[in-house]
């Protein structure tokens, strides 16, 4: 009879042993099945969180890039217009001794052939560039288009006077009536090669007032 109860209470010690450690076992398995989620969960949230971040980088990127903009354009119009203000430097200015072709004289004196040339009036040239006016005539130095301007000033009656290219007569300034002052003025625009000549010549007997001028210059 000790013999059977020993047994029974040795099988039922096994027994609760081995609850017990099938319960350990469940809870060991449990914790580390727990365990292996905590860290699936970690991973999920730090992707999740580096998404958002990324995400917001984006969006702030996006925002400089657009506040960036409108001054990277003003600095590439600053670029350009010094760009523009080193060009404008190299263009140099016409110096004194770079003379444009062209005359202005007063012209003087009383004349009573149409065959003569009208004279300017002595110490009386007022700009000479390319030295083609001698004081009466303007010999052509360079090819190209021109114009010729003249005004008198007379107290002769039906005074006027012609513009003459070579041989040909251009256009008259023509003052007519006979008060004591008359005025009048003509231009003349004339294609001119070098040599050509352009001079002036009274339209009848005339009588200047020193005022009166006579200017020419090459416009192309």
């Amino acid at each position: 009879m000790f013999h059977i109860l020993n047994f029974v209470w040795f099988v039922a010690f096994v027994f609760i042993i081995g609850v017990k450690g099938s319960a350990s076992l469940a809870v060991s398995n449990s914790s580390e099945e727990y365990g292996y989620y905590n860290i699936y969960n970690k991973i999920d949230s730090m992707q999740k969180a580096f998404q958002t971040l990324e995400t917001n980088v984006q969006r702030k990127n996006n925002m400089l890039r657009q506040i960036l903009q409108p001054i990277t354009k003003m600095d590439d119009n600053i670029e350009m217009s010094d760009q523009s203000s080193q060009v404008t430097k190299t263009v140099q200015p016409l110096q004194k001794n770079d003379t444009a072709v062209g005359f202005t004289t007063k012209l003087s004196g009383s004349y009573s052939s149409t065959s003569s040339n009208i004279r300017g009036r002595e110490n009386s040239i007022l700009y000479n560039g390319g030295n083609g006016y001698n004081g009466t005539v303007f010999t052509c130095p360079s090819s190209g288009l021109y114009l010729f301007h003249v005004s008198l000033l007379s107290s002769t009656t039906s005074g006027g006077i012609w513009i003459y290219k070579n041989t040909q007569q251009l256009t008259l300034a023509y003052s007519g009536g006979d008060p004591q002052n008359n005025g009048a003025s003509v231009s003349a625009v004339v294609w001119l090669d070098v040599g050509d000549q352009v001079y002036l010549r009274p339209y009848r007997s005339l009588s200047l007032d020193g005022n009166s001028a006579f200017t020419g210059v090459k416009v192309n």
